[in-house]
């Protein structure tokens, strides 16, 4: 009943957007289109196992739509995924309940989990998020939360089904909760700190947990047996921003629970720096916005330009189940002609030390674990063009 329920949601609030997307009512919801179109071409190999890669892709062509009358907001965006598949990323309406300061959200969106999560992809310089994000499973799901977005202070709360584009329902929740502290926010500093937790269960097939060297192309290069039927997340975050500087950071902590026989614990984070010439970055409550452009090209200026660097690690290996250890090493240079079109590369260094099996591991991996391999560093290079509205 539960996700036939919330999946009633998602229809509803498609149906809501396009009612306040008529002409008529323009008026009263001030509909707003939006979108993106991202290319990539990923170059990367490893030094041993014989693993390359060498591919261009649309990464994503994504369309949406916003309304908002009064206290009650409308969001829907479908996504052009690179497999040719279609897809529902956030479908929503937000409520605010009354002068509480609270809002109600209900329908498909992400758990409120991690910094780098919660800021868009449009925005990231870093074209693959930390790598931990991935490895435990953060992502989009049908529920309903309760938020208040303070100046200082913001709560997040909800209980979620699966995704909405899951077909087959197997029987997997969550909750999830997170808490952002800002003690200084102006124009052009930011002192962000943030925790978040958050529960799921498997469902009718048990979790394992993998990670890629960096591109999303590049399959699993740590991976674990399927063993978890619920795990347990806890997560610490911090941000700094000071006019065209940033550093940032997290850390996050898993608890794997096995219905029977020993848990498993495991870890990742990343810690990043960054300026911006000719602009700086920016925020909103709880995340990372659009890079601000100083004189954009569209002006007769030279558009920004971002330097940054990010160290990333995540930590699979324990007794019980042993996926390994990955750290990345990565350094951005992204050019925005305005704020919304910029290009830009990411160069990388992915260094690995194998876990105990080779299920689930990327072919040229898993052979190179069966052949004995025990370690194996990965180095690439990632170009993006993109376009937003």
């Amino acid at each position: 009943m539960i996700p036939q329920f919330f999946a009633r949601i998602c229809a509803a609030s498609f149906l809501a957007l396009a009612f306040a997307a008529s002409p008529a009512l323009a008026e009263d919801w001030a509909p707003e289109v939006f979108g993106r179109l991202q290319y990539d071409y990923t170059r990367s190999s490893g030094d041993d196992s014989g693993f390359d890669l060498d591919r261009g892709e649309l990464r994503t062509g994504r369309i949406g739509l916003s309304a908002k009358r009064g206290d009650t907001k409308l969001k829907a965006e479908l996504a052009l995924n690179n497999d040719g598949n279609t897809e529902l990323t956030d479908a929503y309406i937000k409520q605010a309940l009354g002068k509480s300061g609270w809002d109600l959200r209900a329908g498909q969106f992400k758990t409120q989990n991690s910094l780098d999560e919660q800021s868009s992809g449009r925005f990231l310089v870093f074209y693959e998020r930390a790598a931990f994000t991935d490895a435990f499973g953060f992502d989009r799901r049908v529920g309903v939360q309760l938020e208040n977005r303070g100046q200082r202070h913001s709560v997040y709360a909800g209980v979620f089904a699966e995704n909405a584009n899951d077909t087959a329902f197997a029987g997997g929740h969550a909750a999830a909760v997170r808490y952002v502290f800002t003690p200084v926010q102006t124009e052009s500093r930011l002192l962000h700190f943030g925790v978040s937790l958050r529960w799921r269960e498997a469902g009718d097939a048990d979790f394992r947990y993998r990670q890629r060297p960096v591109s999303h192309e590049a399959g699993a290069i740590l991976a674990t047996p399927k063993f978890a039927s619920d795990d347990l997340f806890g997560g610490v975050e911090a941000a700094w921003i000071d006019g065209p500087v940033w550093l940032a950071g997290e850390y996050g902590q898993l608890r794997a629970n096995r219905t029977a026989g020993p848990d498993a614990t495991y870890a990742g984070g990343y810690t990043e720096a960054g300026y911006v010439f000719g602009g700086r970055r920016t925020y909103d409550h709880n995340k990372f916005r659009r890079p601000e452009v100083g004189r954009p090209v569209t002006a007769g200026g030279p558009g920004a330009l971002i330097l940054a660097a990010r160290a990333d690690w995540l930590d699979l290996s324990d007794n019980a189940a042993d996926g390994g250890q990955l750290t990345t090493f990565t350094i951005a240079a992204d050019w925005f002609a305005t704020s919304h079109v910029h290009a830009g590369i990411n160069l990388y260094r992915a260094e690995a030390d194998l876990g105990s099996t080779s299920s689930g591991l990327a072919p040229a991996f898993a052979a190179y674990r069966l052949a004995g391999g025990t370690s194996e560093d990965v180095t690439g290079a990632s170009l993006r063009i993109q376009f937003d509205f």
